[in-house]
């Protein structure tokens, strides 16, 4: 038989019953907050609101969990309300939300975001660096932006940069760049820098 589903008003919270080829009820709340019941066909209302009742402390102090989740998120330099919706299957990117399947989802769609404005920036300034960039790492670090190993041609950047503004990320990467051939902090490299990037001094306090 088909699943038949109908809804419920239990208090504040509205309720899905899907009456299916079960056995037993089985109360569900997804990642989104979406309360639903699985329920064998002919199970009366009587116990359907019997579970509830039962779960009812269980169902409150899931939805908070679930609301707390929902947060503030630095993206390209502007905030998001980040929510979770799991019927998502791509990432979106609203005026002031970003909604993602899951946590592991937004993950993922951070770091490869934060890949692709990198390796951007990257193929931008190579044939302006005499030596090559022959490696990048991307991991999330405390107390840099990003190190370079310039022997190596090795750059490493901080995953947290994808908060931030994007002429701040094209910074970071120029200076790590610059490394490779002035593996110092000394006038001549911010001579270098300051001749294919003029504003630095201000990207570099955003």
């Amino acid at each position: 038989m088909a699943v038949v589903s109908s809804s419920l008003k239990f208090g504040k919270f509205n309720v899905t019953i899907n009456y299916k080829p079960v056995k037993y009820l089985r109360l569900k709340v997804t990642p989104n907050g979406d309360i639903s019941i699985s329920a064998p066909f002919f199970t009366s209302k009587i116990n359907i609101l019997n579970l509830l009742n039962k779960n009812e402390s269980w169902l409150e102090n899931t939805l908070a969990k679930i609301k707390s989740k929902d947060d503030k998120v630095k993206f390209l330099g502007n905030a998001y309300e980040l929510k979770f919706d799991e019927n998502i299957k791509e990432v979106l990117v609203l005026d002031t939300q970003i909604i993602a399947s899951s946590k592991a989802q937004f993950d993922k769609f951070l770091h490869l975001k934060a890949k692709e404005i990198f390796q951007k920036y990257i193929e931008f300034y190579q044939p302006k660096i005499s030596k090559q960039v022959t490696h990048v790492s991307i991991k999330k670090m405390t107390s840099r932006w990003g190190s370079c190993n310039s022997k190596k041609g090795y750059i490493n950047l901080n995953l947290n940069l994808i908060a931030k503004d994007e002429r701040f990320i094209e910074y970071v990467v120029l200076h790590e760049m610059t490394h490779l051939i002035y593996p110092h902090h000394q006038k001549s490299f911010y001579d270098f820098i300051q001749g294919l990037m003029p504003d630095y001094k201000i990207r570099e306090k955003m």
